[in-house]
């Protein structure tokens, strides 16, 4: 939850955290520096109460928008943390703050390009030392040793054997296919066909029947 406190002087606010049922607070009391801050949804839910005065007068303003849903559409969507706001209107709230804790939040969460280079700016404003970035956890990490390594790499090679001695039969048995269709074409040929298909090539058809005329041919293909 975002939230402006501009007092007239200025100066830190300390506000109550009051406990309510269902409410998880890890502090008691929280300081809200003049420009933008922010709180969890449970830590506004208990200092709501305490802090009427202000909201009444507009000393402390909530920056809450309404996203619209796209051009031309009605309704849209609440934002009410930095990461839910547009990219023009997040800039603007990290110019405006100048709470360390929350722009240490910021920066380990905002992926935004645009946004997280206003808080990195932010910092140096401030004369503030960049937090490191965190190095994720790698829960799915599973280093091999060597021998399992060069075990592995033997195997690839055997199966690259075994790919390329299938598609050298793979080609065979195609050539195989291609001949028995080429034979299976011939003997549907009448004998007219044959010889004429003979002569096309060359061969004599002088009293060959049908099956000299197909082995003519066949022969003549290899």
């Amino acid at each position: 939850m975002l939230l402006k406190y501009q007092p007239k002087v200025e100066h830190l606010k300390c506000v109550v955290l009051t406990p309510k049922e269902g409410l998880e607070l890890s502090r008691n009391m929280i300081t809200l520096l003049p420009g933008t801050n922010e709180v969890t949804d449970d830590e506004w839910k208990a200092m709501r109460g305490n802090i009427v005065a202000e909201l009444e007068s507009k000393e402390i303003i909530i920056l809450a928008q309404k996203v619209s849903a796209g051009r031309g559409k009605v309704g849209g969507t609440r934002a009410k943390n930095l990461k839910d706001m547009p990219t023009n209107l997040a800039v603007k709230f990290v110019n405006e703050c100048n709470n360390p804790d929350t722009l240490t939040k910021w920066y380990a969460e905002i992926t935004n390009e645009e946004v997280r280079l206003a808080i990195t700016k932010k910092f140096k404003k401030l004369d503030l030392e960049l937090p490191e970035d965190k190095i994720p956890e790698t829960p799915n990490e599973s280093p091999m040793s060597l021998e399992e390594f060069e075990s592995e790499e033997d195997d690839e090679i055997l199966e690259d054997d075994e790919d390329d001695q299938e598609e050298d039969e793979t080609e065979d048995s195609d050539e195989d296919e291609e001949n028995d269709a080429d034979e299976a074409d011939y003997s549907e040929m009448t004998v007219a066909e044959l010889k004429a298909a003979c002569e096309e090539r060359g061969i004599e058809t002088k009293g060959l029947k049908k099956d000299d005329l197909i082995k003519a041919l066949t022969e003549s293909e290899e």
